[in-house]
């Protein structure tokens, strides 16, 4: 393969990555847990957290805070996953698999 070919293979998988982290940046992401469910971006913004009534109990502020930092870490690392994933499909080969 001459060196024009390679430039333009190289510009595609890199446009066709750019492609794929545009749609996780747009995609939504979820978690519930025990009550408290978060959504996020994949630009990493809270769309949203909805915390179950059962759970506020104003003598145990410390369960809510909890589970909501739970739920938040665990939904970072569902996108971080994602990110790995699209990363991955386009390193050391530099061909989509």
């Amino acid at each position: 393969m001459n060196m024009n070919e390679m430039l333009k293979r190289a510009k595609k998988l890199q446009v066709e990555m750019e492609k794929d982290e545009k749609a996780l940046q747009n995609q939504e992401f979820e978690v519930t847990k025990q009550g408290i469910k978060v959504v996020m971006l994949g630009t990493r913004r809270i769309k949203s957290i909805t915390i179950d009534e059962a759970l506020i109990d104003p003598d145990d502020p410390e369960l809510v805070q909890d589970l909501v930092m739970l739920a938040i870490n665990e939904v970072l690392e569902i996108i971080d996953d994602a990110y790995d994933d699209v990363n991955s499909k386009y390193s050391n080969s530099g061909m989509p698999i």
